[in-house]
């Protein structure tokens, strides 16, 4: 009985390492909702739903990718999705690992970063089809806007090919 006096503390110290100690009810139910738009954002793609992915997206989009920052429009990430979509079919879109969301303590900011495995055939100029499997990472920062959450930046990475992968 002693050794489970000490025991059991340990292990509500332990399981609550990760999380943080001051999340609220609030960051819960906000940290549930960017998840949604995750799954969301998955199904878009398996859709070829274009509004759908930009129905979470403000007037702009800083995007950080291969050393440089991007401003887009969301026009820019309409044209860029739909020449995507046009002839990319999707296999899989998927989390190789739970993602990471975290919220502000006020709940009006918050971020992702997801881990992903994507993997489509598209047309090439020839018309060949060319198989695409690529493990990807980024990490989206949202703003709570009008009580809906809205992505204003993104930085994405994708694993090299090879033996390395």
């Amino acid at each position: 009985m002693r050794h489970l006096c000490f025991l059991l503390p340990t292990l509500v110290l332990y399981s609550s390492i990760g999380r943080g100690f001051a999340d609220s009810p609030a960051q819960g139910k906000a940290e549930g909702e960017l998840l949604a738009l995750h799954q969301a954002d998955r199904r878009a793609h398996f859709d070829h739903d274009i509004n759908g992915l930009l129905r979470n997206l403000g007037s702009e989009l800083l995007d950080v990718h291969d050393g440089k920052i991007n401003h887009l429009s969301r026009e820019d990430v309409r044209k860029k999705f739909a020449e995507y979509f046009q002839r990319a079919q999707f296999t899989a879109w998927d989390d190789l690992e739970p993602p990471i969301v975290r919220v502000s303590d006020d709940g009006s900011m918050g971020w992702m970063i997801v881990h992903v495995r994507i993997a489509y055939t598209e047309k090439d100029n020839s018309g060949k089809s060319v198989v695409h499997d690529d493990t990807m990472a980024w990490m989206s920062a949202y703003e709570k806007r009008e009580g809906h959450w809205t992505m204003t930046a993104v930085t994405s990475t994708t694993a090299p090919k090879g033996p390395a992968r």
